[in-house]
């Protein structure tokens, strides 16, 4: 772009003229001046400018091109710099991209500043991260399970998360265990996540639900004390205090979490940070002799905000996630190997909050190319390694890891009794239970149980070729039907490891993550009876993949 590109283009739109020509700055933009007709008493609105050298490219995340009106922040999508948030249409060439993005400006001087439209989707307060003492912080928070008094006050309980990096400085996260009142009666109410982060170590800080929303305009976090002390109470004021005082010798800062009420009733936290070597809240005395008081009040200086996150459930998997009626049932993973390790994680992210995993091997170093588990934590036990991944991965899975021994009563029990339905006690506990296993002698057992719980085999073929996926009942018999259809060589071209082993069957983790992916998908919809419930099988010829349904 250059200069005469800009006055000609601009030339070519009605409501739109130069006020002040484009030259290049010592950083290579383009900065100039323009106004916009709106319409109104022939009133304009004037812009100053900037275009990036990159333009028409974005660079680095933000946008090349920059409108600009410090006159307009009580506007929606205008920031605190005055810059107008605008997210345009891509275009090949500079030229389209530069009409198209006026034309944007136009809609919006149209849309929200004529009209004088708002926006029903709700945006979070605008907070700017910066490095506190050279570290950024952040702080996660779930919903808890009843609401919070208005005025509310007390301790929050917050763990510790593995340190992070961005921005070439180190980022201290945490997590947000539970809240404790001290407004009128002590009164714990823990943060919905699950138990292996509720019993990390805890940290304390303090919580206060504000009066109102610590805003400018609307949508700007306010960044000063002297602005944001109206809007606590006294009695919390001087609870803060106290904490301080009580815990100077233990902590060197604590966060504050600042709550308030957004559309729809819920409270969202932002927490400051405050350092107990420059406490930013103090006793002030207030008249003399018998009339004197004291309270406590912040002093004058600027907030120093850190960045918060709800990871309330329909937020964490607020992108994508499985029906919640099927994600709150409890789910039995048996044989956590290169199909189950698969399957554990997927249902994991997309929501499952009850998990329950079971195999009798250990994780080796030859696992890790096909399965769900990393090299690092070495020579351990399948559940161990996987109930660490999957609780890892998600804050509101609870995963229990089944003993071992279990194959050995289950086998036990079924080799002395034909009876078998004593064992569906045993699996009744589960709403669905997926056998990746493989083993069908299992298999056989499972099938004559009569359990109420929904039965799902999952096997695959040497190579990958194939996968099967059988519900109940009948399991065993639509499994043999299918291999006999299928008539695959389960003998040769198998891998045969170092020493004294079973040999295994040959694939790549994509090799069989493509298929039990697909697989995984039609299950969940099929549970959720957004699908009819039918066995099938996938085969795969000619790059694609096939779903036969039985």
């Amino acid at each position: 772009m250059t200069a005469d590109k800009i006055r000609k283009l601009i030339g070519t739109l009605s409501g739109v003229s130069l006020v002040d020509d484009f030259t290049i700055d010592e950083a290579g933009s383009l900065k100039g001046r323009i106004a916009v007709a709106t319409g109104q008493d022939n009133t304009d609105l004037e812009w100053n400018v900037e275009i990036s050298p990159t333009y028409p490219f974005k660079a680095m995340g933000g946008e090349p091109i920059h409108f600009q009106n410090k006159n307009l922040l009580d506007y929606p999508h205008i920031m605190q710099g005055g810059d107008l948030c605008m997210h345009p249409a891509e275009y090949e060439n500079a030229e389209s991209q530069f009409v198209n993005d006026l034309k944007q400006l136009k809609e919006w001087i149209e849309k929200y500043y004529v009209k004088g439209e708002k926006d029903a989707h709700y945006e979070h307060l605008v907070v700017n991260h910066y490095p506190i003492h050279k570290r950024y912080y952040t702080f996660c928070f779930a919903e808890i399970q009843e609401d919070f008094s208005e005025g509310d006050y007390g301790i929050v309980h917050y763990a510790a998360l593995p340190t992070g990096q961005k921005n070439d400085s180190q980022v201290f996260n945490y997590v947000a265990q539970k809240f404790v009142s001290y407004q009128k009666t002590k009164k714990e109410m823990p943060c919905k996540i699950s138990k292996f982060y509720q019993e990390f170590r805890s940290f304390d800080g303090v919580y206060c639900l504000l009066n109102n929303i610590p805003s400018v305009y609307g949508k700007f976090i306010i960044e000063d004390y002297d602005s944001i002390k109206g809007l606590f109470s006294q009695s919390q004021k001087n609870y803060i205090y106290s904490f301080a005082a009580s815990h100077r010798d233990k902590y060197k800062f604590f966060p504050l979490f600042c709550g308030y009420r957004i559309p729809g009733g819920d409270v969202y936290w932002q927490a400051m940070m405050l350092f107990m070597e420059d406490l930013p809240i103090e006793p002030v005395r207030v008249g003399t002799g018998k009339n004197r008081l004291w309270f406590t009040d912040f002093k004058q200086g600027q907030i120093q905000w850190a960045e918060t996150i709800d990871i309330s459930y329909r937020h964490f998997f607020g992108r994508g996630a499985m029906p919640e009626k099927l994600a709150n049932k409890k789910m039995l993973i048996m044989g956590v190997g290169a199909i189950g390790s698969i399957v554990a994680e997927t249902l994991t992210r997309c929501g499952a909050k009850y998990i329950y995993i079971y195999d009798i091997d250990n994780k080796e170093y030859g696992n890790v190319c096909r399965s769900s588990y990393p090299f690092y934590t070495g020579i351990t036990d399948k559940t161990l390694d996987m109930g660490s991944l999957l609780t890892r991965i998600s804050p509101h899975v609870e995963c229990v890891s089944l003993k071992s021994i279990v194959d050995l009563v289950v086998k036990t029990y079924a080799a002395e009794h034909e009876d078998k339905s004593a064992l569906a006690e045993l699996f009744d506990e589960f709403d669905v239970i997926f056998d990746c296993t493989t083993d069908n002698q299992l298999m056989r057992v499972m099938d004559s149980t009569g359990t109420k719980a929904q039965l799902v085999n999952l096997s695959i073929t040497n190579h990958a070729q194939d996968l099967i996926c059988a519900f109940s009942p009948n399991v065993t018999k639509t499994v043999l039907l299918v291999y006999g259809l299928l008539k695959r060589d389960v003998e040769t071209d198998m891998y045969n490891p170092t020493g004294c082993w079973n040999p295994t069957f040959k694939a790549s983790y994509n090799d069989i993550e493509c298929k039990v992916q697909v697989a995984v998908k039609h299950i969940i919809r099929m549970l959720s009876r957004l699908e009819p419930l039918s066995n099938f099988y996938i085969t795969e010829n000619d790059l694609n993949l096939k779903i036969n349904r039985l």
